[in-house]
């Protein structure tokens, strides 16, 4: 049997060489020049005569080899292929596949998203808002050589509104963060987004009318939709949200503290998107740490260049002159906007008095917060701003009392700038009820009017009328059958189980610091009354009505007399021999 496959083998071989073919050709990758048409077999094939060998046949008829008659090499079956060959084919075959592209969220659309604080991990619907390429910690400049350099480690990060919290929540996020394939529930017509909090405790529900939604906004402090504004408004709201959207300054080092911030702030574009350095007694500013440690090792001032009008225990409030302070102003103003969404007062700052607070120790007053007048206003405020380590100290209703004590000094009943902020109207609507409350235990069963209640206490009658409307507690007659009630006047039916009421939900609960007046060491140069009287007598003098001789045109003022007949010589007139006057061209002089 063995005889057989040789001669079979041999046999193959000198068919091969007759035909032209040369040994190794295939293994070279040499064709040979003539082919009468026979299928040859490819290099990965196996002939087919070879197919039932056993493999000490298959190795018998390979030894031939090369230098055997010229015969190719015979094709060795993979079970007894060489090692190395059975690799390079497995590489050859073997192909990685490409990964996939990662789905990206698209811009402007809802997603769930997770929110991760301190306390705890919790899912919200947000919105996004934005997208690029940036480090995920903010960068911070040591020195002056590190602005030039590039930031190596970029990542693609996410800028989310989240819909139930409010702006100042914003944040940058990850891709991880976002759950693209979760499904997000749309929102209705005519809903309202209330927090989870609220709506459990009152058993709210998101729809609502138009007139429930205002309600709702006034209740709960939220802020107002822009469905619910007019047109004008609603234009300025959202050119103010597409403007100020994103926050460019990450955070901000004032003092002991360093503070995230909340909202956009217009600084100089060196500013952008790096950690901010303020002296927390001049509000000088830098992008630098190494120059903020040298600024703080030459700065001379130990407190706010102003004078001191309040001072009791450790607390100060200091009076700065938008006028002569120009730029600690403006340094002031950019740094409140950081932690307030609507304010337009940046560098304009000539018309208007800031009165700063301070907590004063051994190194000097670090500013804690401050309130702004405009001068010659009916405002008696016009911005206020705590900043956020301070907050909830009691430092804002202490403000708010000053200011109604300046105002009542100068001689007129004041009230804040409109619209509040949502903290502002918190504030100053626990503040109103505070005040208000001490007249109702004093006019218990009474019906009181709003101009009554607004010389008993120095609020504004709007003021009055709208915490009260809180509680459906004013009330306007219309009817011409009510002959004993002025229907211009708001009243109020102080019942006292409207009292116990209030007094049961800590409606006008005590503020934890109360101002004390006899240490406000301040007094108008002119009151508000006197302004006025001065104002009107300005006016009555300038809109006069002259008399019969002041109606006609006057005759000129004669500048010399010469004695002769008509007696008098004047620029741009020349008399004649019988004394009449005649106008002349105007005399040069």
């Amino acid at each position: 049997m063995s005889g057989k496959r040789r001669r079979l083998n041999t046999q193959r071989s000198s068919e091969s060489s007759e035909k032209g073919g040369v040994g190794g050709a295939k293994e070279k990758g040499v064709e040979p020049q003539e082919d009468n048409g026979e299928k040859r077999p490819k290099l990965d094939e196996k002939p087919e005569n070879l197919t039932n060998l056993g493999a000490q046949g298959a190795l018998e008829a390979g030894s031939g080899g090369p230098t055997s008659s010229g015969a190719p090499e015979s094709v060795v079956p993979e079970s007894v292929a060489p090692e190395s060959s059975t690799k390079q084919e497995t590489e050859e075959v073997t192909i990685e596949p490409k990964p996939e592209p990662q789905a990206l969220p698209e811009l402007n659309k809802r997603y769930m998203v997770e929110k991760i604080s301190p306390e705890k991990i919790e899912n919200q619907v947000a919105v996004i808002l934005h997208m690029e390429m940036r480090p995920q910690v903010p960068r911070v400049l040591l020195n002056d050589d590190d602005e030039g350099k590039e930031d190596e480690q970029l990542q693609l990060m996410f800028y989310v509104h989240y819909e139930q919290l409010d702006r100042r929540n914003d944040e940058w996020i990850v891709l991880e963060q976002i759950k693209l394939n979760e499904p997000v529930k749309p929102i209705a017509e005519n809903e309202i987004i209330i927090p989870e909090e609220l709506r459990q405790e009152g058993g709210l529900n998101n729809i609502t009318t138009r007139s429930v939604r205002r309600q709702l906004e006034e209740h709960f402090h939220l802020q107002p939709n822009n469905s619910t504004m007019d047109a004008t408004t609603a234009r300025l709201e959202r050119e103010h949200e597409e403007r100020t959207k994103i926050k460019n300054i990450p955070r901000i080092t004032i003092g002991a503290y360093t503070i995230n911030s909340w909202y956009y702030s217009p600084f100089p574009k060196f500013c952008e998107n790096h950690e901010i350095f303020m002296c927390e007694y001049c509000l000088a500013y830098t992008p630098h740490k190494s120059r903020a440690k040298s600024h703080l090792q030459t700065c001379k001032l130990r407190q706010p260049p102003g004078n001191e009008i309040y001072r009791k225990d450790n607390l100060s409030v200091y009076e700065v002159d938008g006028h002569t302070q120009k730029l600690y102003c403006q340094c002031l103003c950019l740094l409140s906007k950081l932690f307030m969404d609507h304010k337009t007062l940046y560098f304009d700052v000539d018309d208007f008095m800031f009165y700063v607070l301070c907590e004063t120790d051994s190194k000097g007053a670090h500013i804690v917060g401050y309130f702004s007048r405009e001068v010659e206003s009916l405002n008696n405020l016009a911005c206020i701003m705590i900043f956020p380590p301070f907050q909830k100290n009691g430092y804002g209703k202490l403000l708010i009392q000053l200011s109604y004590e300046l105002s009542k000094r100068e001689g007129y009943i004041g009230t804040p700038e409109k619209p509040l902020s949502d903290l502002g109207k918190v504030s100053y609507r626990s503040y109103w009820w505070w005040v208000l409350i001490k007249q109702f235990k004093t006019h218990v069963g009474h019906t009181v009017t709003g101009t009554f209640l607004s010389h008993e206490t120095g609020l504004a009658v709007p003021d009055i009328i709208s915490t009260l409307s809180t509680m459906r507690l004013g009330k306007k007659y219309k009817d011409i059958a009510e002959p004993d009630f002025d229907p211009n006047e708001w009243y109020c039916r102080l019942h006292p189980k409207i009292l116990e009421h209030c007094l049961e939900h800590d409606y006008g609960k005590k503020p934890s610091l109360i101002l004390d007046k006899s240490k406000v060491r301040w007094a108008p140069a002119v009151t508000r009354y006197e302004m006025e009287r001065r104002r009107q007598k300005e006016q009555k003098k300038a809109g006069r009505r002259p008399s019969k001789s002041q109606a006609n045109t006057p005759l000129a003022t004669p500048t010399s007399f010469d004695g002769g007949f008509g007696g008098f010589r004047e620029r741009g007139y020349t008399t004649d021999s019988a004394g009449t006057s005649s106008q002349a061209s105007p005399l040069i002089d």
